[in-house]
């Protein structure tokens, strides 16, 4: 029995890791393996943090413009993008390879952790 569970367990992450167009909230998906985006916040975002490249592929130019204009008006050596929160408060570290219910609390986010890190 524990054996079946444990099963289905690693089948359920392999296949969220593998597979495509996962939707995680109302406004937050994952197009690909390896990468999530935010429609309301208006990115996208893989291992190593929020990605223009990936923002204009699965977002379009629009938000990618508005992204890089957020980043141009606080400085490019005062944003941090490598360190976000989502539009459900979810927040991601790149460095410590890990996703975070919220930024102020310490419980782990497996599913988008899973996503972006594995």
């Amino acid at each position: 029995m524990t054996v079946r569970i444990l099963t289905t367990i690693i089948l359920f992450f392999y296949t969220l890791s593998v597979a495509a167009n996962i939707q995680l909230d109302d406004h937050i998906f994952s197009p690909d393996k390896g990468v999530i985006c935010d429609q309301k916040a208006g990115f996208c975002v893989d291992s190593y943090g929020i990605s223009m490249a990936f923002t204009k592929e699965f977002l379009g130019q629009a938000a990618q413009d508005k992204m890089m204009n957020m980043i141009n008006d606080v400085g490019t050596k005062n944003f941090d993008t490598s360190r976000y929160s989502l539009s459900n408060k979810v927040y991601c570290d790149s460095a410590q390879k890990a996703c975070f219910t919220d930024r102020y609390q310490e419980q782990r986010q497996d599913t988008y952790s899973q996503i972006l890190f594995n």
